[in-house]
């Protein structure tokens, strides 16, 4: 299922520790992800996939999701075979943002 949730600045989106029940699609605004008061993540395009992980390994975040703007957001809710049945445009989205952000870290890091 999915709605639309607005979020004003400095609102937090997910804790660390929660379990997750989808993820979210930012349409716009700036959200940031968090461990600790350390920003690790930030998010400002449309289309930007955030909290996936999470879902996707079946684990508590391991991050705060928080916006650092009015941000506007569609949000994904269900379990991950029941996403991919139901969106498997999102779907693929999702499986193209995870292939970048594993680009980056190779080429950024020169190794996994």
């Amino acid at each position: 299922m999915s709605s639309m949730k607005h979020c004003l600045a400095g609102e937090i989106i997910a804790k660390e520790g929660d379990k997750a029940h989808g993820f979210y699609v930012l349409l716009e605004g700036k959200v940031g992800v968090f461990r600790g008061n350390n920003l690790i993540a930030e998010f400002s395009k449309a289309g930007d996939i955030i909290g996936e992980v999470s879902l996707i390994l079946n684990k508590p975040r391991s991050a705060e999701i928080k916006a650092l703007a009015d941000s506007n957001m569609l949000v994904i809710a269900g379990e991950l075979d029941e996403i991919i049945r139901m969106y498997p445009d999102i779907s693929k989205k999702l499986i193209k943002t995870l292939a970048e952000r594993l680009e980056r870290t190779i080429n950024n890091k020169g190794k996994l």
